[in-house]
């Protein structure tokens, strides 16, 4: 099937809410780190071993890392695409049939749920797709993603993991926090939990 097909999941919502993350956290890790030449938990700080020199050789190290970091970061979240004649999911260049999609699992943004949260689903090992459901108290998908992302739940194979010590699954939301079967899913995508309200 041509390229035409896929329908690139845009979710510019989750673009936003990294941006202001990564906004904070990068700036404070190269200040952060540049200024631990000054400092030594024993014996003598990069500045007293190498002296002045350290300083730009310890912001440039930090400012690399913050720059791979962050591409790191664009690179697992980079937006995920759906083939609904072809029945089947692109995940950074990973094709995933509809009926391979076997987990889905709510995940907090920070502090538990307040900041967000987002819907991961994939193969129980391999890369997932990931897609912002709520930020703050707000739902964000409109009514295209979440009929798109309805479609992709109902022709998948989502079930809840299963304990050896449990396996008719009784307790999987116990055992298995996060985790949803796929009515849970498509429950989640329609009406996303509010902060601190227990997935289904």
């Amino acid at each position: 099937m041509s390229d035409e097909t896929w329908v690139v999941f845009d979710d510019e919502p989750k673009q936003r809410v990294l941006v202001r993350a990564m906004r904070v956290f990068l700036p404070a890790s190269v200040i952060f780190g540049t200024a631990g030449a000054f400092f030594s938990r024993g014996g003598q700080s990069l500045v007293d071993s190498f002296g002045p020199i350290a300083v730009p050789v310890s912001f440039v190290f930090w400012a690399t890392a913050a720059a791979v970091g962050w591409n790191v970061v664009l690179w697992l979240n980079e937006p995920f695409a759906i083939d609904l004649a072809g029945r089947r999911l692109r995940i950074r260049h990973r094709v995933v049939p509809f009926d391979q999609i076997e987990r889905a699992e709510l995940v907090g943004l920070s502090d538990g749920d307040r900041a967000g949260l987002l819907l991961k689903i994939g193969r129980r090992r391999g890369p997932t797709a990931s897609v912002l459901l709520r930020e703050r108290s707000t739902p964000v998908l409109d009514d295209h993603r979440r009929d798109l992302l309805i479609e992709v739940i109902r022709a998948s194979s989502i079930a809840r993991p299963v304990s050896p010590h449990d396996p008719t699954g009784k307790f999987g939301r116990f055992t298995f926090p996060g985790t949803l079967d796929k009515a849970g899913a498509e429950q989640v995508v329609r009406d996303p939990p509010a902060p601190g309200e227990p997935a289904p």
